[in-house]
């Protein structure tokens, strides 16, 4: 069983192209309060979180801004990698003790390239974000 079967995301894949695109993925694991990326880092991971919880926020002016919090089986910093800009526009913080996995920036264009509907579900994820972050930065 691959390690990516559990993911909603990529359930339309065979269990052989989900075997093949475990190779361009790696397990991490993530200490409370680490900061896996920062706000206008490069773009060259997304990442799908396993379990706990990670906070993303923002930077306006002198404040913080807490844009949402990622769960469990939510994928995480998707829309840079779909930018021409390719910056992280937030930072990530782990919240507790948790575990993501990583996918390199070339295999999920590789893969929504193969899987137009893959991209599709994507997009929809960025938009309701966008939608969602516009509205706590207002």
């Amino acid at each position: 069983m691959s390690i990516l079967s559990w993911i909603w995301l990529l359930s339309d894949l065979s269990e052989l192209e989900l075997d093949n695109f475990a190779l361009f993925c790696q397990e991490k694991h993530i200490n409370s309060w680490e900061t896996i990326f920062h706000e206008e880092d490069n773009a060259s991971a997304m990442y799908i979180l396993k379990e706990w919880n990670i906070e993303i926020t923002r930077s306006i002016i002198w404040w913080k801004v807490i844009l949402w919090e990622v769960h469990a089986e939510e994928i995480l910093w998707e829309m840079a990698l779909f930018w021409e800009r390719n910056r992280r526009m937030a930072t990530a913080t782990a919240l507790t003790d948790c575990t993501l996995i990583t996918i390199l920036s070339f295999s999920i264009n590789e893969l929504t390239n193969k899987h137009p509907e893959l991209l599709d579900k994507i997009k929809m994820i960025i938009n309701d974000r966008l939608i969602s972050n516009k509205k706590k930065i207002n």
